[in-house]
């Protein structure tokens, strides 16, 4: 039974409890309130930035007029024109590429149409990270180190390596071919 608090003047064990539990949310409240206007920016969410945002979901229609990464440059440093580029590139062979900010080349890959795939390759070796070369009369990358060779769409094919050259997002948009340092979203191979 019961105890009546006019009784004997303690407080039944269900009303404490209430009571605590009331205290604890107005608590947990007061200082959920208080944690928001401390730290805005943990309890609005991080906002990624455009640079990502583009990378990541390019057809996203505030990537529209925005040109991500470095624009890609020929082996002279002359900006690349993405037309101007299709009228003379040969599907299935590499283009030498730079522009991205360490200043390493890559290879740009041309694709039956003529188009610009949306990825390139990295000349790394993922064997010992040698520099590989295109090799026009074998058709295959080539890692002068060991001997490790590629195909042109950067697969292994032959030698140590047992993983594929990286590949590096590729952007043609406003007739510039632009390099964003980040993975393709789906690897073609």
């Amino acid at each position: 039974m019961e105890e009546n608090s006019s009784t004997n003047g303690k407080i039944p064990a269900r009303i404490k409890t209430r009571r605590d539990f009331l205290t604890y949310m107005l608590g947990s409240t007061v200082a959920s309130v208080a944690m928001g206007y401390l730290f805005p920016k943990v309890s609005q969410g991080r906002e990624i930035n455009l640079e990502t945002l583009c990378s990541l979901y390019p057809k996203n229609s505030r990537c529209q007029n925005y040109l991500p990464g470095s624009v890609a440059l020929d082996k002279d440093g002359k900006e690349i024109e993405a037309n101007a580029l299709l009228t003379t590139a040969k599907p299935g062979i590499p283009i030498l590429v730079k522009g991205l900010p360490d200043h390493s080349v890559d290879y740009l890959i041309i694709q039956d149409g003529p188009n610009i795939a949306e990825y390139d390759i990295s000349p790394i070796c993922t064997h010992l990270g040698c520099t590989v070369e295109w090799d026009l009369e074998n058709n295959h990358f080539i890692c002068p180190c060991h001997g490790s060779e590629y195909d042109s769409q950067g697969r292994v094919v032959h030698g140590s390596a047992k993983r594929s050259l990286p590949l590096i997002t590729v952007v043609v948009k406003q007739n510039q071919v632009r390099l964003v340092d980040y993975k393709p979203a789906v690897d073609p191979r």
